[in-house]
């Protein structure tokens, strides 16, 4: 059963692809896990890059609030 989600949250987990030895998302590919966390949420206006989601929110509360 697959459920739509009401909202869209920009989570981009990295996963280990075993032919490239590379971790992968949409965005890019990184050589390690921790290089590819520093990237996995991501602004819908600015798309600029953040490693969690409370600096995220921060992020759109200070710059895309009126």
């Amino acid at each position: 059963m697959t459920r739509s989600k009401k909202y869209r949250i920009n989570f981009n987990l990295a996963v280990y692809n075993h032919r490239t030895r590379m971790y992968e998302n949409e965005d890019g590919t990184y050589s390690t896990f921790a290089e590819a966390r520093k990237k996995q949420w991501k602004c819908e206006k600015c798309q600029k890059m953040f490693p969690n989601y409370r600096m995220l929110l921060n992020h759109k509360i200070e710059i895309h609030s009126y």
